[in-house]
Formats: structure tokens, sequence, C-alpha cells
């Protein structure tokens, strides 16, 4: 998908302080060979701060950047890979009460970590349906501090290229037919569907394990799955860098972008250079050019990597106008997107 005039106009982030994956050995909650192992040094832990009130913020952040006004949001989206709230409770309105208000649609997106790319895209389509739409806001959260989650050990146990740990924040992104900071070039998503089956393992569906107090082992129960069924996670492996590469191609051709004039890109956070390497240089981008050392301080943020990672070069000037960033994106290996986005000039960061 090329847009027609469709812009980044705003970005926020609510990013907390990072706990110490070190600290974390010491206290038990992380295992020294994997942490030695994996590379990630940090987790932002945002206490009892909820996901949908770091949305907010963000958010706020966001729309203030944008030069937008609440009444030209047309649109308000909001990603979550973990719980947000209360059951039978809409987050995505919660989020609208808090920054915009007004009247518009407010939608939830679950689609594990890829929700927020994909977000754009839906974002991109709902604005282009009807003459006169302008904005959409888009948010972002999760908090991972919960009494059935360990940020520290809920991969465990499945030995692959990016062993993960778990950060907390909220971040939130203004699309504008407008005007902004950075030009959408293009987008694209595509579906992986028979990986469900590995995320899910042998695990029942009914009753879901969170309504009878399970705790979520996800590493663990891919490495029960794969075993059981040999060359099960090798194959899968393999069939996501392929449709990840494809589209990722695919998306630059759209945009009229080779490799070679990718400044930056933004991926899943892992800890180690070994998964950088694997997603970025098949599609002819040297991992250097990814987020290594911002993602490994901070953990896996959930819905949030791609768009707190977009925000730092913004903010830390790493890409100028004129830069091109490929974001690259897969969620809970069923779900990508990909996106090529210009830096037409520097944002407003206060």
């Amino acid at each position: 998908m090329r847009p027609a005039d469709l812009f980044i106009a705003g970005l926020g982030t609510y990013l907390p302080e990072p706990a110490s994956a070190h600290e974390a050995v010491e206290r038990g909650e992380y295992d020294a060979d994997e942490h030695q192992r994996s590379g990630w040094t940090g987790a932002a832990d945002a206490g009892e701060l909820s996901a949908p009130e770091m949305a907010v913020r963000a958010g706020r952040e966001a729309l203030a950047r944008s030069g937008h006004d609440p009444a030209d949001i047309d649109l308000v989206l909001h990603a979550g890979s973990y719980h947000q709230g209360p059951d039978g409770w809409s987050p995505a309105h919660y989020v609208q009460h808090h920054t915009v208000g007004g009247d518009a649609p407010a939608i939830e997106i679950r689609q594990t970590c890829n929700g927020m790319l994909v977000g754009v895209e839906l974002a991109a389509c709902y604005l282009a349906a009807v003459p006169g739409r302008t904005a959409a806001l888009l948010t972002g959260a999760d908090n991972f501090g919960t009494p059935l989650i360990s940020r520290w050990r809920y991969g465990s146990g499945l030995r692959s290229g990016r062993s993960s740990i778990l950060g907390d924040a909220g971040t939130a992104v203004v699309v504008s037919r407008r005007a902004g900071f950075a030009r959408l070039l293009a987008i694209d998503s595509a579906s992986i569907p028979e990986l469900e089956e590995l995320y899910r393992g042998d695990e029942p569906l009914f009753p879901p394990a969170a309504t009878i107090g399970a705790e979520l082992r996800l590493g663990e129960r891919m490495a029960r799955y794969a075993e059981s069924r040999p060359g099960l996670f090798a194959w899968a492996h393999a069939r996501l860098g392929e449709v990840r590469t494809d589209l990722a191609k695919r998306t630059l051709a759209e945009a009229g972008v080779a490799p070679g004039d990718i400044t930056r890109a933004t991926h899943v956070f892992a800890g180690t250079e070994r998964h950088l390497q694997q997603v970025l240089e098949p599609i002819g981008i040297p991992a250097e050019r990814g987020l290594l050392e911002f993602g490994r301080a901070h953990g896996h943020l959930g819905v949030n990597d791609h768009v707190a990672g977009l925000d730092h070069l913004v903010r830390t000037g790493q890409v100028r106008a004129g830069d091109h960033v490929l974001m690259v994106s897969n969620g809970a290996g069923t779900g990508l997107t990909c996106a090529v986005v210009q830096i037409v000039e520097d944002p407003k960061l206060t």
C-alpha cells in the first residue's frame, strides 16, 4: 500500500526507568546463564502505573507535538498485548476520554507485538476512505508487572536467536492527512496463520489460563510443543524469516526506496546482535542500523518497540530530514507489518 499524502505528525512515549537485569539475577528472578547469553541489560518497570494511563500520557504528548487539535481526530486506536484493566471494559475509550474526547470511533487492536504498526495501516485506510477525514490517534501500552507473568523468565526454556525479557511502556502516534514531520511512503501487512499452533502449544483454549491463575510461561510452552514435533521450530523460524524478508522487500519496492537508502531500522527489540542480523541482513540492511543498545537496555516493550524506537531516533537526532526508516514488525509469529517512513523535517519536541 502506497498512501497518498499521509504523514506522521506527532509521536509520544512514556518509558519508565529500566530495572537492572544484573540485579534481577542477584535476586534469583533471572537465570544467570540466560542473562549472560541473551545480552539484555535492563527492563523498563512501570510499577503500578496501568497500561492505559501510560497510553494516555503518551497520547497527550503525541497530540501536543502534532499541531492537531482534539477535534481533528477522526479515529482512536489502542493496542495492547497483555491485560489492560477490568474485564468487560474498553481501554480504547478510556484513552479517548482522557486525551481527545469527542465521538470518533475508538477501537482496540489485539495483535500482540504487531499491534501499533498494523494500526498505522488501518488508520491510513480509514482516513483515505472518506473525504474530509483528517487525523487518527494511535496509542499502545503494556505493563507486565502482574503476578501471572515474570518479565525475566516468561520466555525461558526455548533456545533461539532471541531470548526475551519484558519491559513496560506507552507510546502514541498521530497519523495525519494534512502535514507532519515524516511521510509514510509505503506500508504492508501479512499473516502466517499456521504459526498460531506453535504459540498455542498444547494448552486448552478453555478456560483461558489467566482465569484459573496460571502463569504465562511462553518459552516453556513453545519448547514442549517443539520437542513433541521434531523440526517444527526450525521450520517456523525459517518460515517467519522468509515471509518477513519478502514483505520488507515488497514494501521497499512500493516506496521506491532501495535497502541501501535506509538510514535506520526499527524492529522487535532483542538483546543480541544475532537477532538483528537475522531480521535485517536478508533484506540488505546492516545490523548496525538497528536499535540494539536502546532495545537491550529496556526489554521487549510489547506493542511499543517500533514507536518507542522511532521516537528515540528522532529525539536524539539520529535521523534528519531526507533520511529513510524501515519499520519491520512481527507479532507472535503470525502477524507482520512493514513500513517505510521518510523524515521530511525536524519534528517539534515540546
